[in-house]
């Protein structure tokens, strides 16, 4: 107890120190690192900095400390953006540690607001840790949609390993795990205060109790769950997939003079997988670097249809879609069944700003290498749901970044998907700690909306991720490869997630007006009671 009671974070280099200790466990909670029980304290360093900063009454230091703790572990989550735009954008040092920087800054803003009210909020109300764990998930949920989106990386995917406890995701996303981890967050940083200061001991006994209540009906329904959806697969028929990872370098995939290379190489991988008999065979996101049904890419479109006819089962695939007598460009993925060519497609609707198209062109054009192998593109305007002929089962194509976005995920299982294909290309994120991360989302929606995933990545991850979140059949990166496996189409029905979308996560946006709403009162109060 004593030494509790010496622990006051009074100098600004020790309030940094436990600004950058939190960033540094956010940072290992993720991949690469997976160390995901670090996720469960990350935040208590940093919150204790800031009720110390808050209580001497400095906004100054409580606003640098905020600071400091977003814009790191900001940069800890989207590092990889210098590579990328150096390496694919033709951008400089200065340039690429510019982008990523401002990303980071965007990501940092949530963090950052977020830090203002942990400084300002009232640490001896019971409520505190459901206020706090309402707002951080609130801020998720706005950095979903503000500026077209970007949902990296938030908290809740730092679990994406433990099952039993992503399994609420059915009912309230990927908000509600993290929420969780916020709420035990929270209440332990309440725990050392009152320790440290001796204060009445009712609140933080009873934020405790209602922590590990949460806590421990989450993790029970989530081993009720997982038991109930293993029950189910086993009655469920499998249907035996493939998923072919061609590896091609993005340096020259848009190269013309790989054009025949890029149809060999997955006609050979493809050729290799027919001994074991599948019957659905993926490829990834723009694995075909034409245009599948122009006339001017004849001879190319012959072969994969010439694939398809040899393999004798349902092929998808992604490659450039357009419309005749247009001059837009789609990110498609295109079914072809034998004996019939092409029946359905998909043309990506959610585009990766800067990556498919610039923002702003006169103010962004520094950056038109991201786009210039193939232009802007043009957004596809129509949700698809493939039926397969000769397979029970209705297949939801997602690509690439549209799987970070839950709402436009559960849309495919919404209009009749029952199992979900996220095909992808990551080549640009070289052996960053991107492609993992982006796989570790897609865990996410797999649990949300109860339906299996095919994940096909043209450099890896590709893989499969069962109903309940679980990862089996994955590639190594860099690697051209194949991966055969059994999927269990949903039987289960439509989860809460699926049907009623993001009631919980605009459920702690009410939360967190109420919580604003008081810090923000409590704040005048002390500012009033200084001036006299």
């Amino acid at each position: 107890m004593v030494l509790l009671q010496r622990l006051h974070v009074t100098s600004p280099i020790a309030g940094f120190g436990l600004a950058l200790c939190s960033a540094l466990f956010i940072y290992l909670s993720i991949p690469k690192f997976d160390w995901w029980p670090l996720a469960w304290v990350a935040f208590v360093p940093v919150m204790i900095a800031l009720h110390d900063a808050g209580r001497n009454g400095s906004l100054t230091r409580v606003a640098l400390i905020s600071l400091v703790f977003a814009f790191v572990s900001g940069v800890a989550k989207v590092y990889w953006i210098r590579e990328t735009v150096m390496n694919y954008g033709g951008l400089n040092l200065a340039l690429g540690l510019v982008s990523m920087a401002g990303v980071a800054f965007v990501i940092a803003l949530y963090a950052f607001v977020f830090g203002l009210y942990a400084a300002r909020a009232d640490w001896k109300s019971p409520l505190f840790p459901l206020f706090a764990a309402a707002l951080w998930t609130a801020l998720e949920y706005i950095q979903t949609y503000v500026f077209t989106g970007f949902p990296w990386e938030l908290l809740g995917y730092s679990q994406y390993l433990v099952l039993p406890v992503i399994q609420i995701s059915n009912f309230t996303g990927v908000y509600g795990v993290s929420f969780l981890i916020m709420l035990l967050n929270a209440t332990l940083a309440m725990v050392f205060i009152a320790l440290r200061e001796r204060t009445a001991w009712r609140a933080p006994v009873f934020a405790m109790v209602l922590s590990w209540l949460v806590l421990i009906g989450a993790t029970g329904y989530g081993w009720w769950s997982i038991s109930q959806a293993r029950a189910l697969e086993r009655m469920t028929p499998p249907v035996k997939v493939a998923v072919v990872q061609g590896s091609k370098e993005q340096g020259i995939k848009w190269s013309e003079a790989e054009l025949q290379r890029t149809v060999d190489v997955y006609r050979d991988l493809t050729k290799s997988i027919l001994p074991q008999a599948p019957e659905f065979i993926v490829f990834p996101e723009t694995a075909m670097t034409f245009w599948l049904e122009s006339p001017a890419y004849e001879a190319y479109n012959e072969q994969v249809y010439a694939l398809t006819e040899e393999a004798g089962v349902p092929l998808l695939t992604g490659a450039l879609g357009y419309r005749p007598g247009e001059e837009d460009i789609y990110n498609s993925a295109f079914l072809l069944l034998p004996e019939r060519g092409i029946v359905s497609s998909y043309s990506k609707m959610h585009l990766v700003p800067f990556g498919e198209y610039l923002p702003i062109p006169s103010l962004f054009s520094f950056l038109s290498g991201l786009t210039g192998a193939i232009g802007d593109l043009t957004p596809g305007d129509e949700l698809t749901v493939m039926p397969l002929t000769g397979q029970d089962m209705r297949v939801g194509t997602v690509i690439c970044y549209e799987s970070i976005f839950p709402d436009l995920v559960r849309r495919f299982p919404l209009n009749g998907a029952d199992v979900l294909v996220v095909m992808t290309n990551d080549a640009w994120f070289g052996t960053s700690s991107a492609p993992a991360q982006h796989f570790s989302m897609a865990v996410l929606r797999a649990v949300e909306n109860g339906t299996p995933i095919i994940r096909a990545a043209n450099t890896g991850i590709s893989g499969f991720i069962s109903a309940t979140g679980a990862v089996y059949g994955a590639t190594p990166m860099l690697v051209a490869t194949t991966t055969v496996e059994n999927v269990h189409p949903n039987r289960g029905g439509l989860t809460f997630y699926t049907r009623y979308g993001d009631v919980f996560a605009l459920l702690c946006c009410v939360l967190a007006v109420v919580a604003a709403a008081l810090a923000g009162s409590r704040t005048v109060i002390l500012l009033r009671s200084k001036s006299k």
